[in-house]
């Protein structure tokens, strides 16, 4: 039966049709989303069921004449048991030091030769019966018989029939109506609006309604506000400068998009009209008008909604889409000017970096209505932005419950960030982003999103490839340029990160985010020149708080502990001016941890104990383990993963994570590589103390050969955090793992290594007084 499986199309294995023809994987009819090589490695071991099928050969069958590691191959396995939903392994089971075995009962589908019979039952025809003569027709139904002259047979007949034939054309008209006029996707531009209702904020907001009724549209894309105003700097011209038909059309073309919408609002005693135009970006032609008069303000918004969905139909887009996605701002009549204008002013302020102020708004917004998901959204994503773990998840989850009152792209953001920060499933997040990007393809919130997400599970060439098409849609955005830069790093194009830091300085697109990644670029690159560049903008910049970070991070990595401490505190003091005192605990205690197991045990435990920790946060919980609090730790761990089953983190990467410092810390090396190895490589691999603590535990447990292939691994992959301090950690523990397989030279340039890293390093520094001693031995058993 294997054998003859590997012809058949389509396969069936308990609740799931595997159909290899169309690449689909269905359970119970519904459609599952699986990857590429994902799905090929299902394919492949659902056509050979009940076998061994060693690692070597899932390998060549699913990666056919290509080199890839077994991570990848475990990676996909992971995705496959997370898609399948089953308890335990599901059908795809282990088989230890051998490979895998897909266990489930596997049946082949038969196709149906002609698709347009199914359905079609002949035994319902049995019942009627028709004889001809020459002169009448007898039609038989059950005991009734009747005779009818054959002209008046036909008569009916042909009546029938060309009613039939109305009724269908009529459907496909209408069908042909809903679809029509839909063609290439457009990108417009929205301005703000001429006249006024009297109150200017009111203006703002109903513009920013206007943003989020046509954003609804997968047809339809809108250039986000940011985007507007850098191209107004870039014209010279000031940010809030009215903007003339003019200067919207340049707006238009140099974000190369197709439209400008533009409007007005006139106040007629207590009534308002709202008129708004779509034109062309080529010669101003008025593509399509709308307007609607409001007896009262409180009908402003539904006013909005309908000029939206008019504009969108002018613009080509089809009725049948603005249908499906026409969500109205505000339901049951019951809409909340005071709601929309805190939500419009609370949401410009996170745009400016003015988070607590923005925290403030967005509060006022949901407290005027309760139901308004999207500011629900906002507030979690600006209690994020602040650090506010315990806050993010409350507002995330309320946002959640209304998650379907919301316009389908804010559904897609709540769901991934529920995903994200409350259930924690990475996997779910990944796919709920590859479902957003599939219905609204322009949209770059999503490909951002989904980029973030595939970075977070070690997805670099995915993520590479979804930021890339994420600046194509905000070429002029800095934060998506510095992310850019960030992912070629990390998968090794340093001159492709080079040119994009360059491509945003000539456009003027300057900013903590891009110095960030060029001191980062310029130390990995052990630049003398890009470095001072970027020391003189900081000394210009003093406010540049995450700069300083990696100013910080710089300093412990080159063993300066006294310098990083002097920075952390500095970090500390502007997150407590700017009131973001989540970062500001965030910091310290990311700090306090790094400095402890890079050797500066006690000024970390001084710094690690000033606050209270988070015991709901991984890094703080790791810091209990290193200081020896095993028993808090082992507590704090098992809550989360109670609390979280769900969680990616929790459950992959932060529990075995602090388990295994506990067992190093209980001189117990060989538990801890059994718990480091559990983590999934890819996911293992975003972070480089995994590696380098995998590598540690290796070497105490007499394994200096995996031990090289850790620290090799980590000194390889500097792009995934430049300035980290288990770089040159890694160099020192490669010299030891060398010099325990008896490679005497490669030691010795392996402890080379770490000297000239560590050159300015406190002299009191623990790991080189270590590194000293064991060199001095090494060179004198070498010079025997």
């Amino acid at each position: 039966m294997p054998g003859l499986l590997k012809e058949i199309s389509s396969l069936r294995f308990g609740q799931f049709t595997l159909d290899r023809r169309l690449r689909e994987l269905r359970r119970n009819g519904e459609l599952l989303l699986v990857p590429g090589k994902a799905f090929d490695l299902l394919s492949y071991m659902a056509a050979n069921p009940g076998r061994p099928l060693s690692k070597s050969e899932l390998l060549d069958a699913v990666w056919p004449e290509t080199t890839v590691e077994e991570s990848n191959l475990s990676q996909n396995v992971f995705l496959l048991r997370k898609v399948l939903g089953s308890s335990g392994d599901g059908p795809i089971k282990t088989l230890a030091g051998r490979g895998y075995q897909f266990a489930a009962e596997v049946i082949p589908v038969e196709t149906d030769p002609d698709p347009s019979l199914s359905g079609v039952s002949y035994s319902s025809l049995a019942s009627v019966t028709v004889e001809a003569t020459e002169t009448r027709v007898v039609v038989r139904e059950d005991v009734e018989e009747s005779v009818l002259p054959i002209r008046q047979i036909v008569f009916w007949a042909a009546a029938v029939l060309a009613l039939a034939a109305l009724a269908i054309a009529g459907w496909l008209w209408r069908q042909r109506w809903l679809d029509g006029s839909e063609g290439a996707a457009v990108k417009v531009v929205i301005v703000p609006m001429e006249g006024t209702t009297g109150d200017p904020w009111l203006d703002k907001s109903l513009v920013q309604a206007l943003r989020m009724d046509v954003a609804q549209s997968p047809y339809v894309s809108v250039v986000p506000a940011s985007t507007v105003s850098v191209t107004l700097t870039q014209m010279m011209h000031k940010p809030d400068d009215a903007i003339t038909a003019e200067i919207a059309r340049e707006i238009c073309e140099r974000t190369d998009s197709q439209g400008v919408l533009s409007g007005n609002i006139a106040r007629l005693g207590q009534h308002f009209l709202v008129t708004e135009e779509a034109s062309s970006c080529v010669d101003g032609a008025v593509l399509g008008q709308a307007k609607f008069e409001a007896v009262r303000a409180e009908d402003l918004p539904h006013a909005i909604d309908t000029v939206a969905a008019s504009l969108r139909r002018s613009l080509g887009e089809s009725r049948r889409s603005i249908a499906r996605f026409s969500m109205p701002l505000f339901h049951e009549n019951t809409p909340s000017l005071e709601a929309l204008k805190a939500f419009t002013q609370g949401t410009q302020l996170i745009r400016e970096g003015k988070v607590p102020e923005a925290i403030s708004l967005l509060k006022t917004a949901v407290a005027a209505d309760p139901k308004f998901a999207t500011a629900q959204y906002n507030l979690a994503v600006a209690y994020a932005t602040a650090g506010d773990d315990l806050h993010v998840r409350d507002a995330i989850a309320k946002a959640y419950a209304l998650k379907d009152t919301a316009m389908k792209p804010t559904q897609f953001g709540i769901v991934a960030m529920y995903d994200s920060v409350y259930t924690g499933d990475m996997y779910d997040m990944v796919r709920s982003y590859q479902s957003w990007v599939a219905l609204y393809p322009n949209s770059s919130q999503a490909w951002s999103g989904l980029a973030n997400a595939q970075r977070g599970l070690g997805m670099f060439a995915e993520a590479l490839a979804s930021q890339q098409r994420t600046v194509e849609l905000l070429p002029h955005e800095q934060g998506m340029l510095a992310n850019l830069v960030l992912d070629q790093m990390i998968n090794g194009d340093l001159k492709g990160a080079h040119s994009t830091l360059e491509r945003a300085l000539h456009d003027n697109l300057d900013g903590d985010g891009i110095r960030v990644r060029y001191l980062l670029l310029a130390y990995m690159l052990h630049d003398p020149a890009m470095l001072q560049a970027q020391q003189v903008w900081l000394a210009s910049h003093p406010d540049a708080t995450a700069v300083l970070g990696i100013e910080s991070q710089i300093a412990m990595a080159e063993g300066r502990f006294s310098d990083a401490r002097r920075l952390l505190g500095r970090i500390r003091d502007q997150y407590r001016q700017q009131g973001l005192f989540g970062q500001d605990d965030e910091a310290t205690k990311l700090g306090a941890v790094d400095l402890m197991q890079s050797g500066d045990m006690e000024a970390g435990r001084a710094l690690f104990r000033q606050s209270p920790i988070d015991p709901e946060e991984g890094q703080e919980v790791l810091g209990l383990a290193v200081l020896g609090d095993s028993q808090d730790a082992l507590s704090a761990m098992h809550a989360s993963e109670v609390k979280y089953p769900r969680s990616t983190m929790t459950q992959l990467f932060w529990g075995p994570r602090v388990r295994a410092a506990i067992a190093m810390a209980q001189h117990r090396p060989a538990d801890a590589v059994r718990l480091l190895e559990m983590i999934p490589r890819p996911l293992g691999e975003t972070a480089l103390p995994v590696p380098w603590s995998r590598g540690t535990a290796y070497l105490a447990s007499a394994q200096p050969a995996d031990a090289e292939k850790d620290f090799r691994w980590v000194v390889d992959h500097q792009g995934i955090d430049a300035s980290s301090p288990y770089i040159p950690l890694s160099w020192l523990g490669l010299g030891e793992a060398l010099a325990a397989q008896g490679k005497k030279q490669d030691a010795i340039a392996a402890y080379r290594q770490f000297f000239t890293l560590w050159a300015h390093a406190d002299p009191d520094a623990t790991y080189l007084k270590q590194a000293r001693q064991e060199f001095a031995v090494l060179s004198s058993e070498t010079a025997k």
